[in-house]
């Protein structure tokens, strides 16, 4: 029976699709909720990514910012679910600064071998993110830029540019 080949590169579409069909309803109850994009780098692999994210008030200067990155390995698969927390920092605005953290879930299925499912090396991790952004506002949009180390079992260190609606 043949095998079905699959586009590594087109996984993350249905996982992005799903998480901006769940996203959404937050943002359109007319909240001060955004919705974001970003992509970027894991620089010690040196892949890219892609990902989704929402930013919710907590507080004035709290924000909850749950996020999901796909990262775009040649080898596997290799995604980050974060539940990230950040303090936004009382700057002039149209900038915004913030710094925080918060859980990651990190989910890898990495071939030994490419085409050779049956070498695969799944490994799931937990992990705690640290870090820091700097975004200011556009008219309807704030464009940003971000850096995150992930504490784990691998670290990682991430530089990011994203915009949230």
């Amino acid at each position: 029976m043949p095998t079905r080949q699959k586009c590594r590169r087109c996984r993350p579409l249905p996982l992005l699709m799903l998480a901006a069909a769940l996203l959404a309803p937050a943002v359109a109850t007319g909240a001060d909720v955004d919705f974001g994009i970003r992509a970027g780098e894991y620089t010690d692999i040196g892949e890219p990514f892609i990902g989704v994210e929402i930013n919710y008030p907590i507080t004035r200067d709290w924000w909850f910012n749950p996020n999901l990155e796909y990262v775009l390995v040649d080898d596997g698969d290799l995604m980050t679910i974060n539940g990230d927390f950040h303090y936004d920092f009382h700057v002039d605005r149209p900038l915004y600064v913030w710094a925080g953290g918060g859980p990651a879930l990190i989910l890898s299925d990495q071939d030994d071998r490419p085409g050779r499912r049956d070498d695969d090396d799944d490994e799931n991790d937990f992990g705690l993110n640290l870090l820091g952004g700097v975004g200011f506002q556009a008219g309807p949009v704030v464009p940003y830029g971000q850096i995150k180390a992930i504490v784990s079992d691998e670290n990682e260190f991430v530089i990011a540019f994203g915009v949230r609606f």
